[in-house]
């Protein structure tokens, strides 16, 4: 990195509806006796009084321009930035004192020349009134274990060189409150120098608008799966945390003092249920071992085994050349081949073949929803789905309203369901009926059954013997549908058409790093992999459906919001729903 001396500083500051802190924000800037060249404050469109008060203060620069969240926000800041030294603070905290900047410098300007200091800082509440110490790491040379505990950095209270932006490469925009925590693990992984200043440089501020503050519960899930991602697990400190929060709603790192559980038993069994969502996938599993003699990985092995959740899946990898082995099942599953133990298979075709005959006999009603995911689910009334039996599959666990409406849950492509297990396995409310093979990262359950499904392209009236799920989990859904014993399948959200890359292929693996648009969540597919689709292949199986379910004197009717699929009739949802509990 540079040895220049004579260092400048930029500061950064994404802002939005923050008026009622944005001045304290300015002002810890403004009055730095060592003075930043530039503070560039980036507004996509605040409603309240945010912009007028940045204007007011002559040392910044106002960006009123749109973007995608706080993340993109900071990467163009970190882009256009003129400074040696880049600074990151939000608009809702501020520098502890005015002397903060001449003494980051100074330790820039010392002989090891790091390439990033970072120092103590303290929460605050909303009157600006002193919560409690922010806990940091110290150890600068023990960060790459010591984040996988906890963040132990405090953004406000950290300055990067330049240079270190370059080489790291951009702030990770599919993340919403784990930005920069992520950042400093990929720094700490591309052997960037941090040094520790045991002196406070930042106040940080908790409100109840506060983004990680106001929606903790959110926040723990991206981290976990951040922490999924970087490391290969999730750290059993971490899911401690989880799980005290949702048990008890309140957040150990945040509301620090006082915090001493009092039902520690439905605790352990929530940290129980977490250390298995995350970890308990063949893969998670097999790292976690291969690393057991390692600080943080052999801490959570030791909490797995205490727990009695390190056994083994019932499944193991074999060459994909491999025909058959003994006492197993065998099925390849996307690039890699399985094979199952046969006595488990079997015990759990015949527990989901139960509990699919109670469901046909408890059936109330001839009429069933499945959801598709599109963009048109959001000029969807999905309130006209209480009460129905609605069947989701895939991502649709990002919006509340269809988990509480549904009575299934599905899945078929291993993309998706390595990249969502956690949050499949944790899925509560719809009953989940997944294939067989997915098993490998996919827990067993008390909610959970397990099928064969084999992707013929057929379509298969007996439900007991196949469920294809050829070209798309909506030909899978349409199996269990018919084998329920459905005389009417409405769909809803089939929008039937995909923007996709010139000359891509069907099964072709994308990697999407921008938002999503071809589902109803931008979110869905964001900062993931996922297959290209073929509509003309999976239009070919409705097609296949659709004969069967008429054969049987049965019914598909169509009653998305506009879109591309005109195989089946179409119906409004109200229409289509009439006569129907």
């Amino acid at each position: 990195m540079s040895n220049k001396t004579d260092l400048t500083i930029s500061v950064i500051t994404p802002s939005y509806n923050q008026a009622d802190f944005l001045p304290y924000c300015l002002d810890s800037v403004a009055m730095q006796n060592y003075a930043p060249i530039e503070h560039l404050v980036y507004d996509p469109g605040s409603t309240d009084s945010s912009r007028e008060t940045a204007l007011r203060y002559p040392h910044v620069t106002l960006l009123a321009e749109s973007d995608r969240g706080q993340a993109e926000a900071v990467n163009k800041g970190f882009t256009r930035a003129k400074g040696d030294i880049l600074a990151w603070i939000n608009s809702d905290d501020c520098y502890a004192d005015e002397a903060v900047f001449a003494r980051v410098i100074a330790r820039f300007n010392e002989s090891d020349h790091p390439d990033i200091v970072y120092g103590k800082g303290i929460f605050t509440n909303e009157k600006d009134e002193y919560l409690r110490d922010a806990y940091i790491h110290t150890r600068s040379d023990l960060l790459f274990w010591l984040f996988q505990q906890g963040t132990g950095i405090l953004q406000p209270a950290t300055f990067i060189r330049r240079e270190v932006f370059e080489k790291v490469g951009r702030i990770n925009e599919s993340l919403h409150y784990s930005m920069d925590y992520e950042y400093w693990i990929r720094c700490v992984k591309s052997k960037i120098q941090f040094v520790y200043q045991d002196d406070c440089y930042a106040k940080a501020r908790y409100h109840i608008k506060n983004k990680t503050f106001g929606m903790r519960g959110e926040s723990y899930r991206e981290v976990c799966e951040m922490l999924l991602s970087q490391y290969g697990y999730v750290n059993h400190n971490w899911l401690r945390r989880y799980a005290e929060y949702r048990v008890q709603g309140f957040d150990g790192v945040l509301t620090h003092t006082g915090n001493h559980p009092s039902d520690t038993e439905s605790i352990e069994v929530e940290y129980k249920k977490l250390l298995k969502a995350y970890n308990g996938g063949f893969d998670v599993r097999r790292y976690i071992t291969e690393h057991k003699d390692e600080r943080g990985w052999r801490d959570t092995q030791k909490e797995m085994d205490r727990l009695k959740i390190s056994e083994g899946t019932p499944c193991h990898s074999i060459p994909l050349d491999q025909a058959t082995e003994q006492g197993n099942v065998c099925y390849t599953v996307g690039p890699r081949r399985w094979a199952f133990r046969a006595d488990w298979k079997k015990e759990q075709i015949v527990k989901t073949h139960m509990f699919l005959r109670e469901r046909i006999a408890q059936r109330h009603t001839d009429t069933c929803v499945i959801v598709g995911n599109g963009p048109s689910l959001k000029q969807t009334d999905l309130s006209l789905l209480v009460g129905q039996d609605v069947i989701i599959s895939n991502n649709a666990f990002l919006n509340p309203d269809l988990i509480r409406q549904a009575a299934f849950y599905t899945v078929v492509n291993y993309l998706v369901a390595e990249q969502s297990a956690p949050y499949i396995n944790l899925l509560r409310g719809p009953c989940k009926i997944l294939p067989y093979w997915l098993s490998y990262c996919l827990n067993e359950g008390d909610d959970t059954y397990f099928l064969d499904a084999v992707g013929y392209p057929e379509f298969s009236t007996d439900i007991f013997k196949n469920a294809s799920w050829r070209h798309t989990v909506s030909f899978f859904n349409m199996h269990l549908a018919y084998g329920l014993g459905y005389k009417r399948v409405v769909l809803v959200g089939f929008d039937h058409s995909y923007t996709q890359q010139q000359g891509i292929k069907e099964g072709d693996v994308i990697t999407q790093l921008e938002d999503d648009i071809n589902h109803f969540d931008h979110s869905y597919f964001r900062g993931r992999k996922w297959q290209a689709a073929d509509v003309d292949n999976m239009e070919k199986m409705y097609e296949l459906a659709k004969n069967a379910y008429e054969q049987d004197g049965r019914e598909i009717v169509n009653a998305t919001v506009g879109g591309h699929l005109e195989l089946f009739n179409r119906m409004s949802l109200k229409e289509a729903l009439i006569g129907s509990p």
